[in-house]
């Protein structure tokens, strides 16, 4: 049995943000979690994940505070990837973003960056934050963020190990004068 997915929260062209919950629990889920390519750009890639360790980790969402939404193709609903605002510091109005797409079939189609736009614009626009930032050695992810007007704030040299060598992390920013700016919205 297929589970319903959860309503649109987001809705872009190519994908739609939704809840992420119990319902996306699935082999092709954890299958991500434990792919090498995946996870080659990721920090958890040292140990296997589990089934019962995704559940709870679902589970543990709303405790976290985070803001954690399911990317899903348009077309089909399926669930492709994740994306998040983590650490979010209220007191500051700042919170940090990161994204996973698991389905490697659609790597390269725009999904990731799409996502990245809509919950960027939902954080300054809906939620009142004043800066979002987020780090990464992937070079998808990097230029995805140049593409975005995201400034690039500087370098973890040499931080992240990849194929047997270290390679920068580079750190990315964004104010929502900045995206607001961009988007022809003005100044607030």
């Amino acid at each position: 049995m297929i589970a319903t997915p959860e309503p649109v929260f987001l809705q872009g062209r190519a994908v739609v943000l939704t809840s992420l919950g119990r319902a996306d629990v699935s082999k092709a889920y954890l299958a991500w979690l434990n792919d090498t390519d995946v996870l080659r750009y990721r920090v958890a890639k040292t140990f296997p994940t589990t089934m019962k360790q995704l559940k709870k980790w679902i589970d543990e969402i709303p405790a976290r505070g985070d803001l954690v939404l399911a990317i899903r193709a348009c077309a089909t609903r399926r669930h492709v990837g994740n994306i998040a605002l983590n650490s979010i510091l209220w007191n500051h109005r700042s919170a940090e973003l990161a994204i996973m797409i698991g389905a490697k079939d659609v790597w390269g189609r725009g999904y990731g960056t799409e996502a990245v736009s809509l919950l960027t614009d939902h954080a300054f626009s809906a939620i009142g934050l004043h800066r979002i930032w987020a780090n990464s050695p992937n070079p998808a992810f990097n230029a995805a963020m140049r593409r975005l007007g995201w400034r690039r704030e500087g370098i973890q040299r040499r931080a992240f190990l990849l194929d047997g060598k270290f390679v920068d992390v580079e750190c990315w920013g964004l104010l929502a004068s900045e995206w607001k700016k961009k988007q022809g919205r003005g100044l607030s």
